[in-house]
């Protein structure tokens, strides 16, 4: 896998273990009403609304429509509420990307720290947000940049979609699924061209203290 640019870098991370039900078509079903949502949802946004802190295990894979077999990355992320994102990937190469909404900053093999601010580019902070509303399940949020769409799958399983309504999101993906039972398992991002990114998340740990020394520690990366 080639390595990649920091802005190409987010328009493949807004997308996160368990596929939708054969079949299932979440764009089938339109929210009308935002207290339908809320309710669809109301199980594993709770466990997040305590939650501080998430932490766990991330499968990358990006599949385009001229290569037979998906671009594959390993790694772990840490999720903070009000401070970002840290997100380390381990295989096939070393590299740290830490989002927050002061920007953007990643590091390649421990190499230079490379920076995007977010008052430079705003579509940074824009990023920023939705990521954070996805980790959360922030409906309210969600639905100022997207037509939301969605429905139980199977079970305690749901599925939400999502279509953005901004051309600066539109140009990044034309729609994502989220998808899980009692938390945030997969989202599938699908851009213009077809191509597909999905991010599978496991191995998900929640604690509801505030962030101690070590872990705001990986959201300081040294400056260059």
């Amino acid at each position: 896998m080639k390595r990649r640019a920091v802005l190409p870098w987010l328009a493949t991370l807004i997308v996160m273990p368990c596929a939708p039900a054969p079949g299932s078509d979440p764009f089938a079903h339109p929210v009308t009403d935002e207290a339908q949502l809320r309710a669809l949802l109301s199980r594993p946004a709770e466990k997040l609304r305590k939650a501080q802190v998430l932490e766990g295990q991330f499968r990358h894979s990006r599949h385009l429509r001229e290569i037979p077999k998906p671009l594959v990355a390993l790694g772990e992320f840490t999720f903070v509420r009000d401070l970002g994102v840290y997100w380390h990937t381990r295989q096939p190469f070393d590299s740290v990307v830490v989002l927050t909404g002061a920007g953007l900053a990643q590091s390649d093999d421990g190499g230079p720290v490379q920076r995007i601010s977010a008052d430079e580019q705003p579509a940074v902070r824009l990023i920023t947000n939705i990521f954070m509303a996805l980790f959360t399940l922030d409906t309210q949020s969600l639905s100022r940049d997207f037509d939301l769409f969605g429905g139980v799958v199977e079970g305690n399983r749901w599925i939400i979609g999502l279509k953005p309504r901004a051309k600066a999101i539109a140009g990044v993906f034309s729609q994502a699924t989220v998808a899980g039972a009692g938390e945030v398992e997969q989202v599938v991002l699908t851009d213009a061209q077809g191509d597909r990114t999905l991010i599978d998340l496991t191995g998900i740990r929640y604690s509801s203290d505030l962030p101690g020394a070590d872990v705001r520690a990986l959201f300081a990366l040294p400056r260059p």
